[in-house]
This record gives C-alpha cells, sequence and structure tokens, in this order.
C-alpha cells in the first residue's frame, strides 16, 4: 500500500507545490478526519505543473483546521514531477494514464493506483474530485465519465460547462466513476487567481453536502459536451508556435490557436501551416474506438491546415511539450447529437 498518513507534515501547507518532495513521497494519501465522516476524495498534482489544487486546497484547510466540516482523503500525485514545474519526468510515465481502466497496466505506478482505489472504493466516499489545468485557454469546466444524475449534479457545482469524457484510458475519475460520483475540474491555467478562487468556493460547498441527488441552485436538466475524438500530432512530425519558434520544424501552429477553444468553427478555419508542399497531413484523428477519422475533419490547402467541416474544439494547448506528450485538442458535440 502506498504511504498512508493521518495527519499533515508540520509546515507542508506554507509550501508551495514545488516543495512539497520535502514533505511527501509521490503518491502519498493523507486522510484528515472531519466533523461528517464519510470522506471526499481529492486528488491533486497528477501533472506536476498543475498546481491551482494544491493552491486551492492549501488554503481551505488553512481555514478549516483542525476542525474540518468533514473527512477528506488527499492524494498528493506526482510530486517530483512539482519539483521541476513539469508534467511529468522525463523517463516517468503520466500518472493520470495510470488508473484501473479497460486495458491491463502493469507499471509499479499502476499497481500503486491499483491499491489506492481498492482502499478509497472501502471508504465509500460521497464523491471524488481530481484537480487539474489546462495549459491553453479554456473557459473552466468538469468532466463526468458517467451519465448519471449524482456525477452530474457534481459537475455542476464546480461549472455549468460540463464535458461527457470516455476517453483516454486509465484516468482516475474513469476508474473511482465506478463506485461513487466522480469528476475532473478543469481551472484554467495554473496559478490564475480566478481558478484557485472557483475552487475554494467549490470546495468549501462540496463539503456541507450529504445528498448529490438534489443540490440546492443547481438546474433539474444539463447540458452536457461529449468528447468524441482526439487530435494527436504523428510521432515524425515537429511542431512549433507561429512568432516563437526559431528552427524550421514540420508544422506550425497559430500563437491565438487556443481562443478556438469551446467555439463552434466553421469549415475551413486554419489549424496551422506546413513548411512544404511535401510535408505530410502532421495530425491524426481517432475516435472513442481508435478509428482514423482525420479525413473527415482535416485537409491540407496550399501548406494550410485547414478543418473539412464544422466542429467544436476543446483543450487545445500551445505547448510543444505537452502536444507531444498527450494531445494537440479534442474534438466535441452536445451529447445528444450524433
Amino acid at each position: 500500500m502506498p504511504q498512508m498518513l493521518s495527519e499533515l507534515p508540520d509546515g507542508i501547507l506554507d509550501a508551495q507545490a514545488n516543495q512539497l518532495h520535502q514533505f511527501v513521497n509521490d503518491l502519498t494519501l493523507v486522510q484528515l478526519k472531519g466533523h461528517i465522516k464519510r470522506p471526499i476524495f481529492i486528488s491533486i498534482l497528477q501533472h506536476g505543473n498543475e498546481t491551482t489544487g494544491w493552491d486551492a486546497l492549501r488554503v481551505f484547510l488553512k481555514q478549516h483546521l483542525p476542525k474540518l466540516p468533514r473527512t477528506l482523503i488527499v492524494l498528493f500525485g506526482n510530486v517530483q514531477a512539482a519539483k521541476n514545474n513539469v508534467r511529468q519526468l522525463e523517463e516517468g510515465v503520466d500518472f493520470n494514464r495510470c488508473w484501473p481502466g479497460i486495458k491491463p497496466k502493469h507499471h509499479p505506478v499502476a499497481k500503486k493506483m491499483a491499491e489506492i482505489t481498492r482502499f478509497v472504493q472501502q471508504q465509500a466516499p460521497l464523491a471524488s474530485v481530481d484537480i487539474h489545468n489546462n495549459t491553453g485557454r479554456n473557459p473552466h469546466y468538469a468532466g463526468v465519465n458517467a451519465i448519471k444524475k449524482e456525477h452530474i449534479n457534481l459537475a455542476s457545482l464546480f461549472s455549468q460547462t460540463i464535458i461527457h469524457i470516455t476517453s483516454p484510458d486509465g484516468i482516475q475519475s474513469g476508474a473511482f466513476a465506478e463506485f461513487c460520483p466522480a469528476i475532473t475540474i478543469e481551472c484554467g491555467m495554473s496559478g490564475t487567481a480566478d481558478g484557485i478562487e472557483q475552487t475554494i468556493t467549490f470546495l468549501e460547498n462540496l463539503c456541507q453536502l450529504t445528498d448529490l441527488n438534489r443540490i440546492p441552485g443547481v438546474r433539474e436538466h444539463q447540458e452536457v459536451m461529449n468528447i468524441f475524438a482526439v487530435v494527436k500530432l504523428k510521432k515524425e512530425i515537429t511542431i512549433g508556435i507561429h512568432g516563437e519558434t526559431t528552427e524550421p520544424v514540420d508544422f506550425e501552429i497559430p500563437d491565438d490557436l487556443d481562443y478556438h477553444n469551446f467555439h463552434q468553427l466553421d469549415a475551413g478555419t486554419q489549424f496551422g501551416r506546413l513548411h512544404s508542399d511535401q510535408t505530410p497531413m502532421p495530425l491524426i484523428v481517432t475516435d472513442a474506438m481508435d478509428h482514423d477519422i482525420t479525413a473527415q475533419y482535416f485537409r491540407i490547402d496550399d501548406q494550410q491546415l485547414r478543418l473539412n467541416q464544422s466542429v467544436m474544439p476543446a483543450m487545445i494547448t500551445l505547448s510543444p511539450e505537452a502536444i507531444r506528450l498527450d494531445c494537440l485538442c479534442y474534438l466535441m458535440r452536445p451529447l445528444n447529437q450524433h
């Protein structure tokens, strides 16, 4: 079983995210007793450069310790990556792809994740919240893995913008959605005050609840968007950002591409420029069944990469590192639209 603490180490609430390695190891659980015994699980720093979870949680804990309104189980994720302010260590794995899912996972990190999942399931949590940031401009939103009332109500407590997530495999909220309402909250870019404040308010409200079937102020019927495809960079393609790239690259994207997030785009919208007319299609688009649907959504037109049809992107990032490690963006549509 990964390290389990019953109280926070002295001084940790004064530490920044990049200092947490001095107090806890990767994948350390801390169970903090509160007035309401049924716990809430909170996961932070699965990606080391996504710090809003810790920034908000430490403010919340400073305000409420030693008398917490309810029991919390806190998971400190990749604190070694946080030490270096990177998503994951160069030789390491993406922590939020290692949780129990459809495909078997044999990495030592995945084995710890399975143990954590079994332990938390035994605690019968009211809810699970995994706190993240984006590397591009996005509204604050919540992701659900199950279209169930309690899950959507929980998401609505954070934001009216809700996305149904069916991939990738091995994410924390997907694993925990099997036994409790579980969401991922995306709090904008790391370190922004509005993301931290919204997360603190969300935690304040959530910790007072005992029933997620009915939440005061939450509408009965919420619109949920569905992510139906992921847009990835082909491994052999080099990428850069217009105005920032000094060396020639195969594919260059505009420096304001992330302004398109959560907007319905017209066919013909430019997504980038190719280095030459010999450069092949730089992206691959796959659906939930891993089918290649690139030709449906992108075309090359005189060295310009353009949309083939109207679509709404989400989570476009301008970080070449994040694009290589994960993806350029996702494509989505209303859940009831096929």
